[in-house]
């Protein structure tokens, strides 16, 4: 049998020996080589088949997803046809994305991705097996053992999607397929997922616009109630894993396990077999309604999966429990005036609700040992999310070792990640202002950390204790570094002033004045003899910090100058600006040639206010962030553009790990990330 891919095709089945459509004259063949057996899935904005290659001499079985383009005549959205309104986003991942996630053994490879008669396809790996809505039909609910199953195969899987920078945005029972038992009998297969997350070429960016599917038979049923607002985050992805596993165990429609009277979960009531008390907390968390209240990320879930204690969920106030009651029942509200858009036939609700089966006493089963799956790739990302905070992230510091990041959120935290797991190991409060500066001492012991409450404080890094209490700002504190001997601290603010400070007796040493207007960004040279600073007014300072004395004073850009950054040779001053551009100076010609003014090249190419820069540890490379989030790296030689880093989605700080050729970068968008750079 072939069937024909024309979405407007009235007749679609066709002989298999035909290869044009009896119906509509359409190609039975995409790209002269693949042949459509059937509809796999359909939605607002795509429809899935399976389908033969016939160019392999094997007539290998692939999953075709089919997209319109959104500027085709055929994609009237006021038309009422489904098979018309096939429209893909303006904002859809690109393919190279999806060939880079396919690279997971358990996600599906992409093998082709084309354009033809407007249609926009991918061609991924078919997956033999059968999926987990059809094991619950035939077998019956799932038990707990199979639960922790899954969650072991499946949240090492999103971890990887969402270090990605990516969501998959629409997990549900009929998207994980369990491989067939004929592939897991193979031998080379021994070690490979069993379950298999598909549909990834739907995959989103996190907090992109979405168009609800309501005709997606399913979809509304494993959503997030954000979605429903067309917004989504990895944490949408671990609400819907969560009430995959309530169904998956009670074979209830998730919509009949939310009490929408009590505002409750009531999942308990519908259980078969009986679940551990470890289980069902981390059940619960996973499928709070409120985002904030929810799982952040994979890595959380399966640290609260590892033996030992689980924590009971944190328990709300009256005023949040209000606030939630309210946003649940706006979102029940929405979601009711969806499905009464949905023809009846196609209505995932039942007419009456399932009667409870029976309340059954908790269990003290002990749960297994939860073994997490490596992602085994072919290639390792080249970018991976560090951390996803609660909190804008400012400022971040790595440590010369290069195994510590420091993150200054605006909530006044600053948090201690380790580089390799994105574990936090310290959270660190003290300030009443947002963090906006960071640096660490040379010999890795020492933080120090400049906030908008006007103060310097610094922290043993290693104890996570704060050791002492600079007091003397009197406004906001811009910018903080350590002396390159770790014996000073210089510290600039919005109070016009640069103030330097001993480590170990805290006391002030002096306070240097030459700006007229605030003063942004400060950095010491490895000589040991010159301070760098740059002011809102656009003008660069050169200090000899030892005697006070101010060498000269540059006129280097027309806007703020938000960061200065000296590379690790001393020879080349970097300084970026609110202008745009950033600007590479001979610091030797400017300290010894006194009429010497002009920048050696001015780098051109961000579209946004430049935030921060940082050098490479070779001093070759240099890492600017700005405004709207986008990272680019330039060669210090020729001051050419080596390439363009796009992961972030606001104000972004950079920083080189002195290690290796690893950058680390925090954004407002309460992400950190770790950047894998080529040699």
């Amino acid at each position: 049998m072939s069937y024909c891919i024309n979405p407007n095709c009235k007749h679609p089945q066709n002989p298999a020996h035909h290869s044009l459509c009896q119906s509509c004259g359409f190609s039975l063949k995409l790209k002269d080589r693949y042949r459509i057996i059937k509809v796999l899935g359909q939605s607002v904005t795509s429809r899935t088949f399976l389908a033969v290659d016939e160019d392999q001499p094997s007539k290998s079985r692939c999953v075709i997803k089919q997209f319109l383009h959104s500027d085709h005549p055929d994609s009237n959205p006021n038309d009422q046809t489904v098979n018309l309104r096939l429209v893909r986003s303006d904002h859809s991942v690109p393919a190279n994305e999806l060939e880079r996630l396919g690279k997971h053994l358990a996600l599906p490879e992409l093998s082709a991705a084309f354009q033809q008669d407007h249609y926009q396809y991918f061609v991924h790996e078919y997956i033999p097996g059968r999926n987990l809505a059809s094991l619950l039909a035939d077998d019956g609910v799932f038990r707990e053992v199979q639960i922790w199953e899954l969650l072991n195969e499946v949240l090492p899987t999103l971890e990887f999607i969402h270090e990605n920078n990516l969501v998959h945005g629409d997990l549900k029972p009929e998207n994980l397929i369990r491989r067939s038992e004929s592939y897991l009998s193979d031998s080379s297969a021994g070690d490979e997922p069993q379950i298999i997350l598909v549909d990834i070429g739907s995959v989103i960016y996190p907090e992109e616009s979405l168009i609800l599917e309501d005709n997606n038979k399913g979809s509304a049923e494993y959503s997030a109630p954000e979605q429903l607002h067309s917004q989504v985050s990895p944490s949408s992805d671990l609400y819907s894993l969560g009430v995959t596993c309530l169904h998956l165990m009670t074979q209830v429609s998730p919509f009949d396990l939310y009490d929408v009277k009590s505002n409750t979960w009531v999942w308990r009531d519908y259980l078969k077999y009986p679940v551990s008390r470890r289980l069902g907390r981390v059940l619960d968390k996973l499928v709070q309604r409120h985002p904030t209240q929810r799982y952040q990320s994979a890595t959380e879930v399966m640290r609260d999966l590892r033996p030992g204690p689980v924590l009971a969920l944190n328990s709300l106030s009256t005023q949040q429990k209000l606030m939630l009651t309210a946003w649940g029942g706006a979102v029940v509200a929405i979601a009711s005036l969806i499905l009464s858009s949905i023809p009846s036939n196609v209505s995932r609700m039942s007419s009456q609700s399932p009667q409870p089966v029976y309340r059954l006493p908790d269990t003290q089963l002990t749960p297994p040992q939860i073994k997490r799956i490596p992602p085994q790739l072919k290639t390792s990302p080249a970018v991976r999310t560090l951390m996803r905070s609660f909190s804008p992230v400012w400022a971040i510091a790595v440590s010369p070792d290069g195994q510590l990041v420091a993150s200054g959120n605006t909530d006044g935290t600053i948090q201690i990640l380790d580089i390799d797991t994105g574990d936090v190991l310290q959270t660190l409060s003290g300030h009443s202002g947002p963090v906006g500066a960071l640096a660490i001492s040379p010999n890795g012991r020492l933080l120090v950390s400049g906030s908008g409450d006007n103060t310097v404080k610094v922290w043993d890094l290693w104890s996570g204790k704060l050791v002492k209490m600079l007091y003397g700002h009197q406004a906001w504190v811009y910018g903080v570094a350590f002396s390159p001997d770790g014996q000073t601290i210089a510290s600039v603010s919005r109070d016009q002033t640069l103030r330097l400070w001993d480590v170990q007796t805290s006391q002030e040493i002096s306070q240097l004045r030459g700006y007229a207007e605030d003063v942004q960004s400060i950095a010491f040279s490895p000589d040991r003899q010159t301070l760098v600073s740059g002011g809102s007014d656009g003008s660069i300072e050169i200090w000899n910090w030892r005697t006070g004395q101010l060498l000269r004073t540059i006129k280097g850009h027309s806007q703020a100058i938000w960061s200065v950054a000296i590379a690790p040779d001393g020879r080349t001053l970097a300084t970026g600006s609110w202008d745009r551009s950033i600007k590479l100076w001979d610091l030797n010609r400017l300290q010894s040639e006194y009429f010497s003014s002009l920048p050696d090249r001015t780098l051109i190419g961000h579209g946004d206010k430049v935030q921060s820069l940082s050098f490479s540890r070779d001093g070759q490379t240099l890492a600017s962030g700005d405004f709207a989030g986008t990272v680019k790296l330039w060669q210090i030689q020729t001051g050419g553009l080596m390439g363009t880093l796009k992961g972030h989605k606001s104000w972004v700080d950079v920083e080189f790990s002195p290690r290796d050729n690893t950058l680390v970068s925090g954004s407002f968008d309460d992400t950190v990330k770790v950047w894998r750079l080529s040699p």
